[in-house]
C-alpha cells in the first residue's frame, strides 16, 4: 500500500474516532449526566456551638429550572423523595425554580409547589428567590410556596432555637441584580451562628467583617460543561471573573458554599459537573 494511502487511511480512523468520540460526549452530556443526582456531604465546626448538641443536619439545594414535561415531574419526586431520604432537620432551597425568561419554558408555580410539597423538616423549609424566579412573577411563586408551609426570606431574618436551647440565625436576600447594605438583616449577636441564603455568590459589597459566619449560594451551575484540565468551563460572571471553587469559596474573606445545583439554563447539558444536593452537618 502506498505511503500517502497509508496516511489518508489514518486520519480517516482518526477523524472517525473524534466524530464518535463527540457523539458519545454529546449523547452523555444530553441524555445521562442531568439525570444523575449525587449528595455531598460537606461539614462545618460552628465555633459559638463548641462542639455542644447533637450534629445538625442540613439540605441545600437550588438550580431546579423545572420544565413544563412530564419527565420534569418525575424529576422533582425524585429530587423529594431523595432529600428526604436523608431526614434532614433543615432544608434550604436556594432559588431558581423556574427556566428561562419564557413562561412556556418553564414549569408554573402552582405544579411546581404541589410536586415539591412532600419537602418537610423539623426546623422548616426555608426559600429564596433567584434570578430567574422573575418567570411568572416572584409573588405567585412566593404564594404557592408559602401555600405548602414553605418559608420565604426576602430581605428577611428569622432565628431557629433548637431543642437544646442552641440558636441558628438565618437570613435570606431578594434576588438583585445590584444588592445594597440595607437588605442584609442585622445580626443579632456575634454570639448565635449567622447564615446568610443568596442566590448568587456576589454579594463582598454588602458585607462587612462579622456579618455573617458563612452564605449558601447556587446560580453557578459549576458551569454545567467543564471540560478535564480545566480546558473549558462557563462558570465565571461578569461580576466575579475568577473560577469559583467548590463547595467552599472564599472571595474579599467572605466564606461561601455553592451548590452547582439540579437543572440546566441556556444549554440542557451537563458534563464533568452532574447535579448535586448537600447535605451539610453543622456541629
Amino acid at each position: 500500500m502506498p505511503f500517502s494511502v497509508r496516511i489518508l487511511r489514518f486520519f480517516g480512523i482518526l477523524l472517525l474516532g473524534v466524530c464518535a468520540l463527540g457523539v458519545a460526549g454529546i449523547t452523555w452530556a444530553y441524555l445521562i449526566e442531568p439525570n444523575l443526582l449525587f449528595v455531598r456531604q460537606v461539614a462545618y465546626r460552628i465555633p459559638q456551638w463548641n462542639g455542644r448538641g447533637r450534629p445538625l443536619k442540613i439540605v441545600v439545594a437550588g438550580d431546579f429550572h423545572f420544565m413544563p414535561t412530564p419527565f420534569d415531574e418525575v424529576r422533582a419526586l425524585r429530587y423529594v423523595q431523595r432529600i428526604m431520604q436523608l431526614k434532614p432537620d433543615l432544608i434550604l432551597l436556594v432559588g431558581d425554580y423556574a427556566r428561562g425568561s419564557s413562561k412556556n419554558a418553564s414549569m408554573s408555580p402552582q405544579k411546581a409547589a404541589q410536586l415539591l410539597q412532600g419537602l418537610e423538616a423539623p426546623c422548616g423549609v426555608f426559600v429564596i428567590q433567584g434570578n430567574h424566579d422573575f418567570t411568572f412573577g416572584w409573588n405567585n411563586w412566593k404564594k404557592e410556596l408559602t401555600r405548602i408551609g414553605f418559608r420565604i426570606l426576602a430581605d428577611k431574618s428569622v432565628l431557629i432555637t433548637l431543642n437544646d436551647g442552641r440558636r441558628l440565625q438565618l437570613s435570606g436576600l431578594r434576588e438583585s441584580f445590584r444588592y445594597s447594605k440595607k437588605q442584609l438583616p442585622q445580626r443579632h449577636s456575634p454570639n448565635i451562628p449567622h447564615i446568610v441564603l443568596c442566590h448568587r455568590p456576589e454579594i463582598d459589597c454588602i458585607l462587612s467583617e462579622g456579618d455573617a459566619d458563612f452564605i449558601i449560594s447556587g446560580h453557578t451551575h459549576g458551569g454545567q460543561i467543564r471540560l478535564p484540565f480545566n480546558l473549558l468551563w462557563f462558570e465565571a460572571s461578569p461580576d466575579h471573573t475568577q473560577p469559583y471553587t467548590y463547595p467552599w469559596h472564599i472571595s474579599a474573606g467572605n466564606k461561601y458554599l455553592i451548590t452547582k445545583g439540579l437543572g440546566t439554563s441556556t444549554l440542557p447539558l451537563r458534563f464533568n459537573c452532574p447535579p448535586e444536593i448537600y447535605l451539610l452537618t453543622l456541629h
